[in-house]
């Protein structure tokens, strides 16, 4: 591997495609990446509207949901700072943040292993249900310890996909 000068790995891995929707792992990463982002971002509208069922404001500048609330003819709920199911989709949020991104850089990272294409859509296919049985299993809420051997089979995921990652490095 050349770093500097004239031509680097990342370059080389980008002109003969690893980073194109023309490799295979990389689309499959694509995809599953986009799958498991929008569920993230599906996290925060969930949360939204957590807070107006539950009718929980958490700031004073969210005094005109409450105005809102009363023109409708509902109650207008509170400003407080914590409600256990708007708390519970927050924290199913963060999990997902904490999760949701390191698989994707690390995805990223291993595609540049050249990884075979079923190994690398098991690791793939792994973390995304992975991710929305523990969204099922928070949500729910399902006993444990199913939230935490869902999230423990995605996080493994990603650990199987940075080990090949740590061996291919030279330096």
């Amino acid at each position: 591997m050349q770093y500097g000068g004239g031509g680097n790995a990342f370059s080389n891995l980008i002109s003969n495609g690893s980073y194109s929707f023309s490799n295979p792992v990389f689309a499959a990463l694509a995809s599953y990446s986009s799958m498991t982002l929008l569920k993230m971002l599906g996290m925060s509208t969930y949360t939204i509207i957590q807070r107006f069922r539950t009718r929980n404001f958490t700031t004073s500048e969210d005094d005109i949901y409450k105005q809102l609330m009363n023109q409708l003819g509902h109650s207008s709920g509170t400003i407080k700072s914590k409600n256990d199911i708007v708390e519970r989709v927050r924290n199913n949020h963060l999990n997902d943040l904490e999760n949701i991104i390191p698989f994707v850089l690390i995805g990223l990272f291993y595609v540049g292993t050249r990884p075979k294409f079923d190994c690398a859509l098991w690791h793939f296919r792994i973390f995304f249900l992975s991710r929305i049985l523990h969204t099922i299993a928070y949500q729910v809420p399902l006993p444990q310890p199913t939230r935490t051997i869902s999230w423990l089979v995605g996080y493994l995921s990603i650990i199987s996909m940075t080990i090949p990652i740590l061996r291919s490095i030279q330096i």
